[in-house]
């Protein structure tokens, strides 16, 4: 039997090579996941694609790794969110885009007016949304720079979290997170959330405390019908 011998040159060799690569590239599959967008809940559930004026939504997580445990501490947060007036004990004071916020009418609670003239403890709040833009078309008679939405934490099954945090000179905080489920089909659900801290700022004559107790519960008494109730109470002296 007669041989044969082929010779390949290195062009030939690069080229075969290219296409053995582009073939096993052809047969590999990828796969590309992603979370869907956050809703917004200050401007209707509505996606911030959706909505007319820019929006930062910052959930417990991401406050909880960056310290934050009072409104005054979100000028750390975004350049846009300025320190308005946040002297040690008052409630926090905010600018946005330069406005000053009006504490009776730019602040918002699961998207409803509150009156944010006083110290509102945030161990209870699932997320804060910082709406940036003209406010009136949402809020009416409001400063210009914006809107903050606090969002209550609703019961999401079982849940266990504790946490103890010490800062400054002595300020030392203690919370809890507690939510339970109830019922042969779990419709009856409540979270609760306690917080106690001693307050003993670097700032001279300012020691004090503030407690929270907060109580929300969710009945789900048919396929569309959602009975929600809630209780808070804070202070701090």
């Amino acid at each position: 039997m007669a041989s044969k011998t082929f010779t390949l040159t290195r062009t030939a060799l690069a080229a075969a090579l290219l296409v053995h690569a582009a073939t096993s590239m052809a047969q590999d599959t990828v796969t590309i996941t992603g979370s869907r967008t956050a809703t917004i809940a200050g401007f209707g559930d509505s996606a911030p694609a959706r909505t007319p004026i820019q929006a930062l939504s910052l959930g417990q997580a991401a406050l909880a790794d960056l310290g934050v445990l009072t409104l005054g501490a979100l000028p750390r947060l975004d350049a846009s969110v300025g320190d308005a007036y946040n002297a040690e004990g008052y409630w926090s004071i905010l600018s946005i885009r330069g406005f000053t916020l009006d504490n009776r009418f730019n602040y918002r609670r699961d998207g409803l007016p509150i009156n944010a003239e006083s110290a509102i403890a945030l161990e209870n709040k699932d997320r804060l949304e910082i709406l940036k833009g003209t406010s009136g078309a949402q809020a009416g008679t409001s400063a210009p720079g914006g809107l903050v939405n606090l969002v209550v934490k609703r019961p999401q099954g079982d849940t266990r979290h504790a946490s103890l945090a010490w800062r400054e000179s002595g300020s030392l905080l203690a919370a809890v997170d507690l939510g339970q489920s109830f019922g042969p089909d779990r419709s009856l659900a409540v979270r609760l959330n306690v917080a106690a801290e001693h307050l003993n700022p670097v700032v001279r004559n300012t020691k004090g405390n503030r407690s929270l107790f907060a109580l929300a519960a969710d009945w789900r008494l048919g396929a569309d019908t959602l009975l929600q109730a809630e209780f808070e109470s804070s202070r701090q002296k």
